[in-house]
């Protein structure tokens, strides 16, 4: 095993640790690059803000639906909640309003 390798292994630790991902997508993050369209998915779905404390359970489902009826589409409010679209539908619905 070559310098580079063993290099390459603590470089894909950093990046599992410091993003919070697993050791494959780490791996791919780190042999591809970010802008790779695989990589854009991981980064895309996997890397979020730590949580702030932000609404329960029932007020998000509230805000998501003041945000759909304001025009925002359920992809833009699931990227904004950093969640995925079908969560913003069943929220939405357990709310009590449509999509």
């Amino acid at each position: 095993m070559g310098r580079e390798d063993e290099n390459a292994g603590y470089y894909c630790l950093l990046i599992a640790i410091f993003c919070g991902l697993g050791a494959t997508e780490a791996q791919k993050l780190y042999e591809y690059g970010p802008e790779h369209p695989v990589c854009r998915k991981i980064r895309k779905k996997k890397l979020r803000l730590p949580e702030t404390g932000g609404p329960g359970k029932k007020d998000a489902g509230q805000l998501m639906r003041k945000f759909l009826g304001k025009g925002y589409t359920v992809n833009a409010v699931a990227e904004a909640f950093g969640c995925y679209p079908s969560t913003v539908r069943r929220k939405v619905r357990e709310a009590g309003g449509k999509e």
